[in-house]
Protein backbone atom coordinates (compact mmCIF):
# COMPACT_ATOMS: atom_id res chain seq x y z
CA UNK A 1 0.00 0.00 0.00
CA UNK A 2 1.54 3.28 -0.65
CA UNK A 3 2.56 5.66 1.81
CA UNK A 4 0.07 8.37 1.11
CA UNK A 5 -2.67 6.25 1.57
CA UNK A 6 -1.76 4.12 4.98
CA UNK A 7 -0.74 8.10 6.16
CA UNK A 8 -4.33 9.11 5.25
CA UNK A 9 -5.95 6.08 6.71
CA UNK A 10 -3.75 6.58 9.87
CA UNK A 11 -5.11 10.26 10.15
CA UNK A 12 -9.09 9.05 9.67
CA UNK A 13 -8.13 6.14 12.65
CA UNK A 14 -6.88 9.05 14.75
CA UNK A 15 -9.52 11.37 13.91
CA UNK A 16 -12.46 8.81 14.92
CA UNK A 17 -10.52 7.59 17.71
CA UNK A 18 -11.02 11.29 19.37
CA UNK A 19 -14.48 11.82 19.31
CA UNK A 20 -16.11 12.13 21.97
CA UNK A 21 -18.41 9.17 23.39
CA UNK A 22 -22.21 9.48 23.76
CA UNK A 23 -23.47 9.60 27.26
CA UNK A 24 -24.72 5.88 27.82
CA UNK A 25 -28.72 5.90 28.57
CA UNK A 26 -31.33 3.67 28.88
CA UNK A 27 -35.37 4.58 29.09
CA UNK A 28 -36.64 5.70 32.15
CA UNK A 29 -40.01 5.72 33.51
CA UNK A 30 -40.73 9.44 35.84
CA UNK A 31 -42.90 9.84 38.43
CA UNK A 32 -43.33 13.52 39.31
CA UNK A 33 -43.71 14.78 42.77
CA UNK A 34 -46.49 16.47 44.29
CA UNK A 35 -46.60 19.98 44.31
CA UNK A 36 -45.84 20.13 48.33
CA UNK A 37 -42.85 17.52 48.26
CA UNK A 38 -41.33 19.88 45.31
CA UNK A 39 -40.15 22.61 47.77
CA UNK A 40 -37.62 19.94 49.12
CA UNK A 41 -34.30 21.21 47.94
CA UNK A 42 -30.64 20.12 48.93
CA UNK A 43 -27.20 22.41 49.04
CA UNK A 44 -24.26 21.09 47.66
CA UNK A 45 -21.64 21.28 50.53
CA UNK A 46 -18.50 20.50 48.48
CA UNK A 47 -17.34 20.18 44.74
CA UNK A 48 -17.32 16.88 43.49
CA UNK A 49 -16.43 15.25 40.00
CA UNK A 50 -18.48 13.25 38.63
CA UNK A 51 -18.06 11.06 35.31
CA UNK A 52 -20.13 11.55 32.87
CA UNK A 53 -18.75 9.27 29.05
CA UNK A 54 -15.37 7.71 28.46
CA UNK A 55 -13.93 11.26 27.75
CA UNK A 56 -15.86 13.75 29.59
CA UNK A 57 -16.51 14.85 33.62
CA UNK A 58 -18.69 17.24 35.39
CA UNK A 59 -18.35 18.77 38.71
CA UNK A 60 -20.99 19.39 41.10
CA UNK A 61 -20.34 23.07 42.67
CA UNK A 62 -20.23 23.34 46.00
CA UNK A 63 -23.34 26.41 47.00
CA UNK A 64 -25.47 24.73 43.74
CA UNK A 65 -29.14 24.64 44.70
CA UNK A 66 -31.36 21.55 43.93
CA UNK A 67 -34.81 20.61 43.84
CA UNK A 68 -36.69 17.72 44.36
CA UNK A 69 -39.07 17.34 40.83
CA UNK A 70 -39.79 13.75 40.50
CA UNK A 71 -38.32 10.03 40.61
CA UNK A 72 -37.03 6.90 38.35
CA UNK A 73 -36.73 3.54 39.99
CA UNK A 74 -32.94 4.47 40.34
CA UNK A 75 -33.83 7.42 42.74
CA UNK A 76 -35.27 10.66 43.82
CA UNK A 77 -34.70 12.90 40.62
CA UNK A 78 -33.61 16.96 41.52
CA UNK A 79 -33.46 19.45 39.01
CA UNK A 80 -30.75 22.55 39.29
CA UNK A 81 -32.95 24.97 41.20
CA UNK A 82 -30.03 28.21 40.72
CA UNK A 83 -29.13 27.25 36.92
CA UNK A 84 -28.93 24.90 34.53
CA UNK A 85 -26.93 21.70 34.15
CA UNK A 86 -25.59 19.33 31.16
CA UNK A 87 -23.41 16.51 30.62
CA UNK A 88 -22.03 16.05 27.75
CA UNK A 89 -20.47 13.40 25.61
CA UNK A 90 -21.17 13.34 21.52
CA UNK A 91 -23.94 16.11 22.39
CA UNK A 92 -24.73 18.03 25.19
CA UNK A 93 -28.02 16.85 27.25
CA UNK A 94 -30.04 19.08 29.99
CA UNK A 95 -29.22 16.48 32.98
CA UNK A 96 -31.21 16.60 36.80
CA UNK A 97 -29.58 14.41 39.24
CA UNK A 98 -30.09 11.15 40.18
CA UNK A 99 -29.93 9.88 44.08
CA UNK A 100 -30.47 6.99 46.19
CA UNK A 101 -29.71 8.27 49.44
CA UNK A 102 -26.64 10.06 49.72
CA UNK A 103 -24.80 8.47 46.26
CA UNK A 104 -25.56 10.49 43.02
CA UNK A 105 -26.25 7.17 40.54
CA UNK A 106 -26.89 8.78 37.43
CA UNK A 107 -28.37 11.63 35.74
CA UNK A 108 -32.03 11.75 34.30
CA UNK A 109 -32.20 13.46 30.75
CA UNK A 110 -36.00 15.00 30.92
CA UNK A 111 -35.74 16.05 26.71
CA UNK A 112 -35.00 12.30 26.03
CA UNK A 113 -36.88 11.04 29.23
CA UNK A 114 -34.04 8.45 30.15
CA UNK A 115 -31.83 7.92 32.58
CA UNK A 116 -27.80 8.01 31.88
CA UNK A 117 -25.94 6.00 34.60
CA UNK A 118 -22.36 7.04 36.36
CA UNK A 119 -19.99 5.71 38.77
CA UNK A 120 -22.17 6.10 41.87
CA UNK A 121 -20.53 8.96 44.06
CA UNK A 122 -21.32 10.27 47.58
CA UNK A 123 -22.56 13.72 47.52
CA UNK A 124 -22.45 15.70 50.64
CA UNK A 125 -25.76 18.13 51.29
CA UNK A 126 -27.41 19.91 53.37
Amino acid sequence: MPYRMRAAIAVVAIGLGACAAEVVRQQADFTPVAAAAARAEIEITEDVEVPVSRNYNRVLARGSRWQLVGTTPQGRVYRRSDGVFTVEGAHVHEAHLVLAGDRLVGFYLPVEKAFSPTTPVTIKFK
